[in-house]
């Protein structure tokens, strides 16, 4: 029986990279069965296997979703500070490009900052111009 999961798990692991899924955490085991049903071979894996390998491999996608979660806070976090601690907030605006500004950050690690969006620049630029 566990031999039988094993060639189970890998042939559902398997089936999921040719398949290129994208599991995500909202993922239901109904919605995970479709796309990986033409790469499974016959006779069909019992039902309870799937579900075991379902569940593992959304456990996974949970902890790389809380990963990548907790690494865009702590970049907002530090970009949030790079910002505060400098006078460049004066010069972004809303209608800002990210283009345009990275000069302002040339010494930064612009490329890690990229997905903060500039209206959080704009939310900041109240405060700072009335510490002025």
């Amino acid at each position: 029986m566990l031999l039988q999961y094993l060639d189970d798990k890998s042939e559902i692991k398997d089936a999921v990279r040719m398949a290129e899924i994208g599991l995500t955490s909202a993922w239901r085991l109904d919605d995970f069965k479709v796309p990986i049903a033409k790469y499974i071979s016959s006779p069909p894996m019992s039902d309870t296997n799937l579900k075991f390998v379902f569940e593992e491999l959304l456990e996974r996608a949970r902890e790389k979703e809380e990963k990548e979660a907790k690494k865009r806070k702590r970049l907002a976090d530090e970009f949030y500070e790079l910002l505060h601690a400098s006078k460049w907030l004066q010069e972004i605006a809303a209608s800002s490009k990210w283009e345009d500004c990275k000069s302002l950050f040339e010494d930064r690690q612009v490329a890690s900052f990229a997905f903060i969006d500039l209206e959080l620049v704009t939310r900041l630029q109240g405060p700072l111009e009335n510490d002025n």
